[in-house]
This record gives C-alpha cells, sequence and structure tokens, in this order.
C-alpha cells in the first residue's frame, strides 16, 4: 500500500546558507578575510565558536568579475521525482531520480529506473524542486511520503503523514535531497 501527499510541489525556496557546501570542489576558493576587498565578494561567514569569533569568509572574482556584489556565479533547480511500483514478488516498492535538470527528466528517469529494476506498475509519487523527499514505512510494510524544503523538514512531514494514515512504528526509509546547485562563472 502507497500513500502520499495530494500535492506535488513545482518550487520550493531555497535558503542560502551553507554556501561552500555546495560548491563544485573546483570552486572552493573562499578563505578567511576582513571583509570583501577589491576584486573579492563575500560568500559566508564562519561561526567560529569555542571562544572563536565568526570570521567572514571571501572569494576572490577578479577586479572586473565583481559586479557590485555578484559572486560569479549561478543558481540552477535541480528536480527530484519518487516512483512507486511492484516488485516481483508482489510487494509494494519504489524508485527515484534526483538532481535532474528539469522534472521531465526527473519523472522519466525515476520510470526508467523503476522498470530496469524489474518493477511492475511504475507511477509517479511525488516530485521535488530544490528540496527533499522523504519515504515512511510502518510495521504493516505500507510506504509514505512527503516532501520539504531539506531532508529535516521532509523527514517531519513524511512520520507524520504516516501516522495520520494510520501507520503504526512509521519510521523513514529513505530521504532524497535535490538541492539547488551553484554554478560559477
Amino acid at each position: 500500500m502507497f500513500s502520499l501527499r495530494p500535492h506535488l510541489p513545482t518550487a520550493l525556496p531555497l535558503l542560502v546558507c551553507g554556501l561552500a557546501l555546495h560548491l563544485p570542489t573546483a570552486a572552493l576558493a573562499y578563505y578567511p578575510c576582513n571583509g570583501p576587498g577589491p576584486g573579492e565578494v563575500l560568500i559566508g561567514v564562519d561561526p567560529g565558536g569555542n571562544g572563536i569569533a565568526p570570521t567572514p569568509l571571501c572569494e576572490y572574482v577578479g577586479e572586473d568579475g565583481g559586479g557590485g556584489g555578484d559572486p560569479g556565479g549561478y543558481w540552477v533547480d535541480q528536480y527530484a521525482t519518487l516512483v512507486w511500483g511492484t516488485d516481483p514478488n508482489g510487494g509494494p516498492t519504489y524508485s527515484w531520480y534526483m538532481n535532474a535538470a528539469s522534472q521531465s527528466e526527473a519523472d522519466n528517469g525515476a520510470l526508467a529506473q523503476c522498470q530496469a529494476s524489474g518493477f511492475r506498475d511504475c507511477r509517479i509519487a511525488m516530485g521535488v524542486t530544490n528540496g527533499a523527499i522523504a519515504v515512511a514505512i510502518d510495521n504493516g510494510g505500507s510506504m509514505h511520503t512527503d516532501w520539504g524544503k531539506d531532508a529535516r523538514q521532509a523527514k517531519k512531514k513524511a512520520l507524520r503523514y504516516c501516522k495520520q494514515q494510520g501507520g503504526k512504528g512509521c519510521k523513514i526509509e529513505e530521504v532524497l535531497e535535490s538541492p539547488a546547485a551553484w554554478v560559477s562563472n
């Protein structure tokens, strides 16, 4: 048995925190500074702690690349889709596709993964843009899903929905995260 929220999100806002964690490895050119200077932009703040004061983090973008605070890049939406299916023994199962460039790519990728895994009755359960999808399972083996702006929120909502649907012993089975990606120029 499957259950899901009746709404499918088309876009979710992404809070721009922890920017350095989302940058590609080659773009990790940030460093501690006393504030941005010529050709630099402020990209975040190291919170410090244990008696260490917070430290601004800067990135060099070049003398003409700053653009008045432009960090030399842009955010790209990423999409994920969860698909319900039936395994060869007749039990409920799921497949997914995440970090896709479009919702149709995520939908088609998840359906293809479901079919390639030998599952039957593959159907889209939920899609998300720049967020997370959580799958909860109850003691009876029924699966439930919900989404959130991040993994924490998705888990909380999926567990709540599982319980609302009469599930006992609900626990998180899987969390799919597909946050927006930073692309440096």
